[in-house]
């Protein structure tokens, strides 16, 4: 496999500009050059990331990848409505823009980089991609409770199985997914519901895109098939609470040598100038190696 089958997919908006923007920075330092990074936002955006795009880097349009049609409830960042009348959820409508992700590359293998993420070391492609297998997050028996639960059983229904909690958590960052796999996954929510796959995910009230993908590839189609390998080891340094934060900065823990990038969770309540300090203190601090 070449890195021309690798493209980085980072779906953002307006509130995440100038995160988008450091991680467009880091992906520009640390990733080869002919692996493409495609940011998708809402139409209304677009003029705000215009001038992001370069020689690999692509700019789109939600409402231009998503099939069927959604336009953005006027006035409010957080809701969408389609084309029957149901309001979605924001965060629900980003992963059904990941689901999407088909739609706008045509690289075999997916990297999804969220706009809280930057990179920070070389690309390393040996961590997504072995043996003619593409990685899967997967980590047996974590989150087996309260909503990720909800989110197992929920996506039990849409693949037509019994609710239950699929046995392992596929959650995590810089999360990698196998084009063909995603297409299928498309194919069999439409062939069990005969409605178009999106309509089903968007009426979802509690979902996670990563839970559907892994349990699909475990339960319906199989690791083998899909050409996945499962890991644990975490390839982002992943701060979700304000502490994890702090322990960068003071440097009471260390960064693993598998990491790549960095998440600072935008809910942190650090504004962007903040965050930006505390990578380069990582970088200044050798922590990142």
């Amino acid at each position: 496999m070449s890195f021309e089958t690798l493209a980085i997919v980072t779906c953002s908006y307006a509130l995440d500009e100038e995160r988008c923007r450091r991680l467009c920075r880091s992906v520009d330092r640390f990733v080869p050059t002919n692996i493409e990074h495609h940011l998708i936002v809402p139409r209304k955006d677009i003029p705000l990331f215009t001038g992001l795009q370069s020689g690999r880097r692509r700019l789109s349009a939600v409402e231009d990848i998503v099939p069927g049609k959604f336009w953005q409830v006027p006035f409010l960042q957080k809701w969408w409505i389609d084309s029957r009348g149901w309001l979605v959820r924001g965060w629900i409508m980003q992963q059904v823009t990941k689901l999407s992700a088909n739609y706008a590359v045509d690289a075999e293998v997916i990297l999804f980089a969220d706009s809280d993420t930057a990179f920070i070391r070389p690309f390393d492609l040996d961590l997504f991609w072995q043996q003619g297998k593409v990685r899967l997050h997967r980590i047996p028996g974590a989150k087996s409770q309260g909503r990720h639960l909800k989110w197992h059983h929920r996506a039990a229904k849409l693949l037509g199985l019994k609710p239950a909690y699929f046995g392992s958590d596929y959650i995590g960052q810089m999360i990698t997914w196998r084009r063909i796999v995603l297409e299928g996954l498309q194919a069999h929510l439409t062939s069990l519901y005969q409605v178009p796959w999106y309509q089903s995910v968007a009426h979802s009230v509690h979902f996670s895109e990563y839970i559907l993908y892994g349990a699909y590839v475990e339960s319906i189609v199989g690791p083998v098939k899909g050409r996945h390998f499962f890991c644990t080891e975490d390839p982002c340094h992943c701060c979700w609470f304000l502490e994890d934060a702090e322990a960068l900065i003071n440097g009471s823990v260390s960064i693993k040598p598998q990491v790549q990038s960095i998440l600072l969770q935008s809910n942190l309540g650090m504004n962007p100038c903040d965050e930006e300090q505390v990578f380069k203190l990582v970088e200044q601090s050798g922590l990142a190696g």
